[in-house]
């Protein structure tokens, strides 16, 4: 296999998270899956163009169930995968796994917040229903609630302050100067 042609495959989508992702050990088509950003169909694809060129290699394993395919780097898909660790490419690849799990993981609490929102939007009863109305907001108005800002909060905490202050009396304030 020549250079451009592992160039052409490493530029590939997925090809390169597939070689950090096998690294020293093995790894199951579908743990590839679950960890690659990219369709079920461009992994299958991937690993194949990668046993052909000598990237991969695939054992079969028995199991329960029949038998499980793994693949491994071969001697050219461990230098690649060493030039990815000098070069913090796998870290890099492992940073990007861990940050989308976070979008995930928001992005779930967010679906999870709408959810509970519409249950109870559900149980309250509204007695001048706009079902179906378009309403107008003023610009910048939002039917969430927005949590105050820390000046919102400080200016309030300061006009509870002055609130709790009591008057000096005029007899007092001479009475003290004497």
């Amino acid at each position: 296999m020549g250079l451009d042609d592992l160039e052409g495959f490493l530029r590939q989508k997925g090809a390169p998270e597939l070689v950090t992702e096998i690294g020293t050990g093995t790894a199951t088509f579908n743990a590839l899956v679950d960890a690659v950003a990219v369709s079920s169909s461009t992994v299958s694809s991937r690993l194949s163009e990668g046993v052909e060129r000598g990237i991969f290699t695939v054992n079969h394993r028995p199991t329960e169930h029949g038998t499980e395919k793994r693949y491994k780097l071969t001697l050219l898909g461990r230098r690649i995968y060493d030039w990815a660790e000098q070069t913090e490419f796998e870290r890099q690849v492992r940073k990007l796994r861990r940050l989308r799990h976070e979008r995930d993981t928001s992005f779930e609490q967010l679906i999870g917040k709408l959810n509970r929102d519409m249950e109870i939007r559900k149980m309250v009863a509204d007695s001048d229903p706009l079902e179906g109305e378009d309403v107008d907001l003023p610009e910048g108005a939002s039917l969430v609630p927005k949590a105050p800002s820390e000046e919102e909060l400080r200016e309030a905490k300061f006009e509870r302050m002055e609130e709790s202050l009591k008057p000096i009396a005029d007899d007092q304030a001479e009475e003290s100067s004497e």
